[in-house]
C-alpha cells in the first residue's frame, strides 16, 4: 500500500500544501473510516440483524392478518344479507302458505258442522221418546218454579257464606 491510497486523494496528486488542508484531509479519512467500521459492525452483530429481520417479519404479519380480517368481514356481511334474503323469501313462502290455507278452513269448517249436524240428528233420533218427555218435563217446571228455586239458591249462598264467615273467627 502507498501513502496515497490510505490519504483519499486520487493516485499521481500533489499532496496539500497548507496545515489546514492536511487536518481536513484527515477528518475527512477518519469520517470515511468510522462509516465503514460502522457498516462492518452493523454486519457482524447477527442478533441486531436478527432483531431487525424479526421485526419486518412481524410488520408483515400484522399487515396479512388485518387483510385476512377485513376479508372476513366482508364475508360475514355478505353471508348475513343472503342470510336475511333468504329468511325474507322464507317468510314471504309461509305468508302464501297461511292465505290459503286460510283461504281453505271455511269451506273445511262448513263441511264439519255438516258432517256434525247430521250425526247428532241421528243421535237425537236414536234418544228413546221417554227419555225426551222426561227433559221437556223438567225444563218446564223449572220454568214455573222459578222463584221458588232462585230462593232456595239464595238461602245456600247465604247459609255457605255464615259458615265461612264463623270459620275464619
Amino acid at each position: 500500500m502507498t501513502d496515497e491510497e490510505g490519504t483519499g486523494r486520487a493516485p499521481g496528486a500533489a499532496p496539500p500544501e497548507s496545515l489546514e488542508a492536511l487536518t481536513e484531509e484527515i477528518e475527512q479519512a477518519r469520517e470515511e473510516l468510522g462509516e465503514t467500521v460502522e457498516a462492518l459492525v452493523a454486519r457482524a452483530d447477527v442478533p441486531a440483524r436478527a432483531r431487525e429481520k424479526a421485526a419486518e417479519l412481524a410488520g408483515r404479519a400484522s399487515d396479512k392478518a388485518s387483510q385476512v380480517k377485513q376479508t372476513a368481514r366482508q364475508a360475514s356481511k355478505q353471508a348475513a344479507a343472503r342470510a336475511s334474503s333468504a329468511g325474507a323469501a322464507a317468510k314471504e313462502q309461509a305468508a302464501a302458505r297461511m292465505d290459503s290455507a286460510a283461504a281453505a278452513a271455511p269451506e273445511r269448517l262448513r263441511r264439519a258442522a255438516r258432517q256434525a249436524a247430521a250425526r247428532m240428528g241421528s243421535a237425537g233420533a236414536a234418544a228413546p221418546e221417554r227419555l225426551r218427555r222426561g227433559a221437556r218435563q223438567a225444563a218446564s217446571r223449572a220454568r214455573q218454579r222459578q222463584v221458588p228455586l232462585a230462593l232456595a239458591a239464595g238461602g245456600a249462598l247465604l247459609a255457605g257464606w255464615l259458615i265461612v264467615r264463623r270459620r275464619r273467627r
